[in-house]
This record gives C-alpha cells, sequence and structure tokens, in this order.
C-alpha cells in the first residue's frame, strides 16, 4: 500500500514538472512573439527630407557709373541640376560666344566654347573619381592642340595637390593644400624645381568660418591679404588689404533671405564703385530619406 501510494506520488510529481516545463516553453514562445510584434510596430519609415537647392540663372555685369556692360544666361536640364549652356551677350544683347557643358552620368566631363557665329574656340576634358573629384582636366584650342594639363589629389575627400603641365607635358608649377582640423589653413605654391614661391595662411573663428588669408612671400613678409565679415552667418563683405595693412579695394554682398548672393559690388578703399553684379536665382527641391 506504501509502495503504491509512493509511486502515484512520483508520477504526479514527473506530471506536475513536465506541465510546468511545458508553461515556461509556451510563456517563453509567447514573450519572443510579443517582443517580435513589439520591434516591427516600433520600427521606423525613413525619414523624407526636402532640401531647397538654388542655381543662378542670370547674372548681369554693371559698370560703375551703373551703365550695363555685359550678361551672362544659364540654362539647364529640366531638372535644373545640369548646367547645359551658357550664353554671354553684350549690352546691345548681342550674343558674344557660348559654352556647351556634356556629362556622363553625374559628371561633367566636357565645356566646349564657341565664338557667337558657332565657330569652335576651346574645349576642355574633364576626369573625374566616383565621388565627382576632379582628377585631371585638359584644356585644347579649336585645332585638337593640348594647351595645359591640370592634374588633382585628394586626401580623406579633401584636395590636397594641383599640379600644372605645359602643352609639352613640361612641370609648371605644383599648388600643396594642408587641413588643420579638416579646415584648408595653408596653401603653398612651388615653382617646377620644387622651391616654394609664395604661400597663403587662412584662419578661422571658433565656430569654423573663414576670418582671414594672409599671402606671404617665401621669405615669410606680407604681401597682401584678405579679411571677411559675415552677418547672419552670410558673407557681407571681403576686404583686400595692402601689405602694410591698409585697404586697398572691398567687395560688398547683398543676401537675399536664402543666403543667396543676388548682388555683388567692387569698390576701392573709398567705397567708390567699380563694377556690381546681379544675380537672379531660381530653384528645385532635392528628396532623400534617412533612417
Amino acid at each position: 500500500m506504501k509502495l503504491t501510494t509512493f509511486l502515484i506520488a512520483v508520477v504526479v510529481v514527473v506530471l506536475l514538472l513536465v506541465g510546468f516545463a511545458s508553461t515556461e516553453e509556451v510563456t517563453e514562445l509567447v514573450s519572443v512573439e510579443k517582443t517580435e510584434t513589439v520591434a516591427e510596430e516600433v520600427k521606423k519609415e525613413p525619414v523624407k527630407i526636402i532640401t531647397t537647392v538654388f542655381f543662378p540663372v542670370l547674372e548681369e555685369s554693371y559698370f560703375g557709373d551703373g551703365v550695363k556692360d555685359e550678361y551672362r544666361v544659364y540654362t539647364y536640364d529640366d531638372s535644373g541640376v545640369f548646367l547645359l549652356r551658357e550664353d554671354l551677350f553684350g549690352a546691345d544683347d548681342v550674343l558674344q560666344e557660348y559654352v556647351e557643358y556634356e556629362y556622363t552620368g553625374s559628371k561633367s566631363i566636357l565645356k566646349r566654347v564657341y565664338d557667337a557665329a558657332g565657330a569652335l574656340i576651346s574645349y576642355s576634358l574633364n576626369v573625374q573619381d566616383m565621388d565627382g573629384n576632379l582628377l585631371i582636366k585638359e584644356n585644347f584650342d579649336s585645332k585638337d592642340k593640348l594647351q595645359s594639363r591640370s592634374e588633382y589629389e585628394y586626401q580623406r575627400g579633401m584636395k590636397s595637390r594641383w599640379i600644372v603641365y605645359s602643352a609639352a607635358r613640361s612641370l609648371l608649377s605644383t599648388t600643396n593644400y594642408i587641413y588643420t582640423d579638416n579646415l584648408l589653413t595653408r596653401i603653398e605654391s612651388l615653382n617646377p624645381g620644387g622651391d616654394m614661391e609664395d604661400y597663403f595662411e587662412l584662419s578661422y573663428d571658433v565656430a569654423g568660418v573663414l576670418m582671414e588669408n594672409i599671402h606671404y612671400n617665401t621669405d615669410g613678409e606680407i604681401e597682401d591679404s584678405r579679411s571677411f565679415e559675415y552677418k547672419d552667418s552670410y558673407l557681407v563683405m571681403e576686404k583686400i588689404h595692402r601689405k602694410n595693412g591698409s585697404v586697398q579695394r572691398k567687395i560688398m554682398y547683398i543676401n537675399d533671405q536664402f543666403g543667396n548672393p543676388v548682388e555683388t559690388v567692387f569698390m576701392d578703399a573709398g567705397d567708390n564703385v567699380k563694377e556690381r553684379i546681379i544675380r537672379i536665382f531660381e530653384s528645385r527641391e532635392e528628396i532623400s530619406y534617412e533612417e
């Protein structure tokens, strides 16, 4: 009797344990399913970002007395992304010359310059990398004779060297671009022998905004300099200084509410206007998505 009772008790315990294990497995499965469902519900759709991009369609140039000098008309493809043609007119609205651009994919590979009669004046061929950085630019005359060749090098996506060769492929000059914390802080110009001819040092404020560009000769003496002034984060004044620091010329930038330079005024030190350029911009929308 006792043995029978003991066996029954063992069976009951085993059934209870099996039932408890099964309950745990079911609970775990349900919990996993619920977690996956919640994760699916929390998963967000990519955020749509609309950016307004402005591009110039007209640029008019005036003399200091307000008389029109010339103007340029820019023509783009239907999307407003690719510049296809640039027409230069005189003040009398007569075409003087025009430029046509050709692309492969999103890369500009060919630029042709024609006179008013449609005769080719010159053209340039460009080679770019996958990121759109210009690697090689070759300039030719109307008879396909090479005039010059420029080669460009980059480090971390930033231009680090510009090398210029003559039509005979002899080295003409080398320009080195030096960065500090991803900001261009020094530009060095070298002659064909590799000796420095002059250099520029650029300085910025704490926000990384360019404030000054000083031009030095090989002896470290200042040749000239440029200083920059801003309002609401937009460039409004550029001053060209002589080696003694006095102002030689000024360039005033008038911007619209979007920061586009709709007018550029060139003046002497006494604020007398020498030239005025007026631009008209149009806009397009670029759509991108952010995860």
